[in-house]
């Protein structure tokens, strides 16, 4: 029985080592077919996400109700929020694989614009054109899709 037991062992040696083998892969390849693409527009994704801040000072006055101008400062605070909201604005640009000194360019400013029309003209002076925007109102906040093409 050990004998049988010993020459399955031995058998199976070349079969376990066969299945630990890993093929070689060229991270070139991936490169290559990328450049050789044969499309003639390029697409981009600008998502910018808004998260609101906390105003200071508006609990108080919310949570007061023996204020009589109680209603008028509350409405006045409603319109400062609907004129200038106190959101926090990030914005990213989505190239796709797409990995060049405009792109890298693109991402450095991103985090000087204070609106999304700031990204898109951004975008714009690159030669990009608005195609369509999508807003997702979530939990977290208010994220912009807008998506952009150029021609090659």
């Amino acid at each position: 029985m050990k004998k049988i037991t010993i020459m399955l062992l031995v058998a199976m040696i070349p079969f376990l080592t066969m299945a630990q083998k890993r093929s070689k892969k060229k991270e070139k390849q991936a490169v290559e077919q990328i450049k050789s693409s044969k499309a003639t527009v390029e697409y981009m994704v600008i998502k910018g996400v808004e998260i609101p801040m906390d105003i200071q000072g508006v609990d108080i006055i919310e949570n007061s109700k023996d204020i009589s101008d109680g209603e008028d400062v509350r409405s006045e605070i409603e319109i400062k929020r609907l004129l200038k909201p106190q959101v926090r604005l990030i914005i990213a640009f989505d190239f796709g694989n797409e990995r060049t000194k405009e792109v890298s360019e693109m991402m450095r400013a991103s985090s000087r614009f204070r609106s999304m029309s700031a990204a898109a003209n951004a975008a714009a002076v690159n030669g990009w054109e608005f195609v369509s925007a999508n807003i997702v109102n979530g939990k977290a906040g208010i994220t912009h899709y807008y998506y952009m093409k150029r021609n090659k």
